[in-house]
């Protein structure tokens, strides 16, 4: 309870950094087509990034790295530089090709831009690329410490990278507008290699270059990328398939998408991360000792389920609020409000979706199951791909509300049916008392929110915030107890 407490304390004080830095770029960008620019340039190198597999591989790594310390103390480490060697060295070629290439993925990422808007996101990503190598060690570096029980590092981290931001946006903003947001992502991925480098460097990690290591199988272990490539493939066909076909919507649209989804990233990261953090390095451990992994999942699915209740009841009734105090402006007018609101609730669904998905990914992964979870993973990424283009393309903004519930519903039970193919697996218990006290107190805050509160006169916020407060007592109690029980 304590470490969890320490996980959520240092998140939620990066969310609410984060929350502030938000507000900033709303009300220097709004909703126009600068900031879609810079996402643009973002969600590309968001799409390299996912290609070197670093993200994969890293997770992979984790009960790889429990296997070598149990050999000997400190052969993780090993493993790590092992690992690092071949990334960088295979990983600089790759990104000299991309950086050769990056007009022509900005022309498939964007294609309604205009020319000028192609030239300039062109431009942005070429400076993002060189980055890319400490991103790449940076997420080997956060599941080592992960693994070694250093809880609460990648928070600070983040806690300050966010702090940097803010301050970086502010003093820069009037000289230099769109490039104090570009000089501030560099500087963030900087500050957290030179972090992550100290804290390793401080437990004993040092680099060397290592191209085998005998107790540890590597062209096993890289034999995953065979499976995650499909996926990995797949999920850049479905995020440029997403992204080109919101460049056609109006101007602004892509720009709100993007705000909601880094808000809703933030929400999952201060409410969900330090469950699914904790439960992966236990789940390892407890499996690699052989002792009863049952009773640490019954204490996190039904937690995972409460908090998520937490977050729909606060959406629903506060949502709309939330959003018009931190982002309304002369550059995010009412309409841009609305829109936010809507994507807001059905991006929570999908919190909810992958929270539980994620248990059961962790899962598979331990299991040793990451080649079939890929494999499938893919499928559903490919579907999603065909859907986005579909529902956007006939159903314009209403359309594309529904393609981020659907991406994690499909990816979430693969990572479900999957697992249950292990040996003793733990299935959902869906009907459950607690599940239906959480189905309860979210219908009733639709209630309040669409016919107790437009009945009144000059205070809807207060019944909304009491009303949060009251349906939120519930599973924030349960969940509490769960965590504070001893054995």
């Amino acid at each position: 309870m304590k470490i969890l407490l320490k996980l959520f304390s240092l998140k939620l004080i990066a969310s609410f950094l984060g929350i502030i830095y938000s507000v900033i770029q709303v009300r220097y960008f709004g909703a126009s087509r600068t900031i879609e620019v810079y996402f643009a340039a973002q969600s590309l190198v968001y799409m390299v990034m996912s290609l070197t597999q670093s993200g994969q591989l890293a997770e992979v790594f984790l009960p790889e790295y429990h296997k070598l310390n149990t050999i000997r103390k400190g052969m993780g480490y090993w493993g790590l530089n092992l690992i690092l060697t071949r990334m960088l060295t295979f990983g600089f070629v790759f990104l000299i090709i991309i950086f050769i290439g990056a007009p022509y993925l900005v022309a498939l990422m964007v294609p309604g831009f205009s020319v000028e808007d192609k030239e300039l996101t062109t431009l942005i990503f070429k400076i993002f690329v060189p980055v890319l190598f400490l991103v790449i060690s940076n997420s080997f570096f956060k599941t080592v410490l992960n693994a070694e029980e250093r809880y609460g590092r990648a928070e600070f981290l983040g806690l300050t990278n966010t702090l940097v931001n803010i301050l970086v946006l502010i003093v820069l903003f009037p000289y230099v507008q769109l490039w104090a947001l570009v000089i501030s992502f560099v500087l963030g991925k900087f500050i957290e290699f030179i972090f992550y480098s100290w804290q390793l460097y401080k437990n004993g990690f040092r680099f060397k270059w290592i191209w085998r290591l005998q107790e540890f199988n590597h062209n096993s272990f890289f034999k995953t990328m065979r499976s995650t490539l499909t996926y990995v493939g797949a999920t850049q066909i479905y995020n440029i398939v997403l992204t080109a076909s919101i460049s056609f919507l109006p101007e602004g649209v892509y720009a709100v998408f993007k705000y909601v989804q880094n808000l809703t990233t933030k929400i999952r990261g201060l409410f969900i991360q330090p469950f699914t953090t904790i439960f992966f390095t236990k789940y390892s451990l407890l499996l690699q000792l052989g002792e009863n992994v049952r009773k640490e999942f019954n204490k996190n699915f039904p937690s995972i389920i409460n908090v998520n209740g937490v977050i729909i009841i606060g959406s629903i009734l506060l949502g709309d609020y939330i959003i018009s105090l931190l982002w309304e402006n002369k550059n995010f007018d009412r309409g841009d409000v609305t829109m936010a609101y809507i994507f807001l609730l059905f991006n929570v669904v999908g919190i909810l979706i992958s929270s539980i998905g994620g248990l059961y990914r962790k899962m598979a992964v331990v299991q040793g199951l990451s080649k079939k979870l890929y494999n499938f993973w893919a499928l559903s990424q490919l579907l999603t791909a065909l859907l986005s283009y579909s529902l956007i393309k006939y159903f314009s903004v209403n359309g594309l509300l529904f393609i981020i519930p659907l991406n994690v519903l499909f990816t979430s039970s693969v990572s479900y049916f999957i697992y249950k193919r292990s040996k003793n697996p733990m299935g959902i218990k869906l009907l459950t008392t607690n599940n239906f006290v959480i189905l309860l107190l979210i219908i009733s805050a639709i209630i309040v929110k669409y016919v107790f509160i437009p009945l009144g006169e000059n205070n809807h916020l207060i019944v909304a915030i009491s009303s949060v407060i009251c349906l939120s007592l519930y599973p924030i109690l349960i969940t509490y107890k769960i965590y504070s029980a001893k054995g």
